[in-house]
């Protein structure tokens, strides 16, 4: 753990002030990792408002938390009952308890049971809040990532022919992901002709024709940070029909881009891109919001959605992806990764958004 986690920990501190939280539990890893930089399969974060952590874990952990979590307390799991015999004995003086909203009902009920006399409240928008503007290091992480992604991404169209699979065409992929050393943020989305049309198509024996697009949504990690990337390629001859809902999609998408700058909301970003693709009559055919942040997990908060007001400010990262999908017909996704910066934005997604491979 470096000073950076130590700050993300006095953040959380001072923000656990203003909401009146004496005590907050993290057990997600992702959480974990954000505040310590520390990834355990086990293991719970003990944060008081004042004081100094306590980061709780099993035999396994032990030593390397002791190596590398410095200015915390590192303490072993007791068994179940007198573990939570602790935390009661530590809650007397906590009038308010933070939890994660997404912790299981097996592991909150027994905690809300030893600390009754506390009133539980959620503190994922808190966390997701803390964790929506980049440090210097995130930032740098992430373009490393969306680099990399690039990278695999131009080795790909030298790899994916007429003829392959979708199934084949995964097997490349994860392929050479291994071979470069890297991991997945998700499972790719793989979708050959009309399969394109479904936004979130499991790659299956689909194969790519002569003369039909592929839309590929792909994303690596490096140094724990995600990316996120999608483009739609035509092999072959482009049609018409493509041509013109690959331009209205590109239109939105550059459109959004521009707007992008600090002190806007998240919801007017949304509304810029879905206005156009509505003003050329394929609005129902855009039914996913527009963007999410990107960071440690590959779906984050805030998101360009008509319901987030979220006010975008430096060092958020968000992806712009409009799409259009028509049923039996056409499907286009274009999706960059927009770093927010102090007038504007920057695309962190390289790759060329227009391209047609000859077969």
């Amino acid at each position: 753990m470096n000073n950076e986690h130590l700050n993300r920990i006095g953040k959380l501190q001072a923000a656990m002030a203003a909401a009146n939280v004496d005590a907050v539990f993290l057990y997600s890893t992702v959480n974990r990792n954000y505040f310590t930089g520390l990834t355990t399969s086990n293991g719970l974060l003990l944060v008081e408002q004042q004081g100094t952590p306590v980061f709780y874990t099993d035999f396994r952990y032990l030593e390397v938390a002791h190596r590398v979590l410095k200015g915390m307390d590192i303490r072993k799991f007791k068994p179940a009952k007198e573990q939570l015999a602790d935390y009661a004995a530590a809650a007397k003086s906590w009038k308010t308890i933070g939890y994660e909203g997404n912790l299981t009902v097996a592991q909150f009920l027994p905690l809300q049971e030893a600390m009754s006399g506390a009133k539980w409240v959620s503190v994922s928008a808190m966390v997701s809040t803390l964790r929506a503007v980049k440090t210097a290091g995130e930032i740098d992480a992430i373009r490393r990532s969306a680099a990399a992604n690039d990278a695999l991404f131009a080795d790909l169209m030298d790899t994916f022919k007429v003829g392959m699979s979708e199934l084949e065409m995964l097997r490349q992929f994860r392929m050479k992901l291994a071979a470069r050393g890297l991991t997945e943020s998700f499972s790719p989305i793989l979708c050959a002709g009309v399969n394109a049309v479904e936004c979130h198509h499991q790659p299956d024996e689909t194969v790519l024709q002569p003369n039909s697009e592929l839309l590929i949504d792909m994303g690596v990690v490096v140094d724990d940070y995600c990316s996120d990337m999608t483009r739609t390629v035509f092999f072959g001859t482009p049609t018409a029909r493509f041509r013109e809902i690959h331009k209205i999609v590109l239109e939105a998408n550059l459109a959004a881009k521009a707007a992008v700058k600090p002190g806007v909301r998240c919801c007017d970003i949304d509304a810029v891109a879905r206005n156009i693709i509505k003003d050329y009559g394929y609005g129902e055919y855009f039914d996913h919001s527009l963007g999410h942040s990107v960071g440690l997990e590959v779906h984050e908060q805030p998101a360009f959605a008509a319901t987030c007001e979220t006010v975008l400010e430096p060092g958020m990262i968000i992806t712009n992806e409009p799409g259009i999908y028509i049923p039996g017909d056409t499907g286009v996704r274009i999706e960059d990764l927009l770093l927010i910066t102090e007038d504007g934005c920057e695309s962190l997604s390289h790759t060329p958004h227009e391209i047609v491979i000859p077969c």
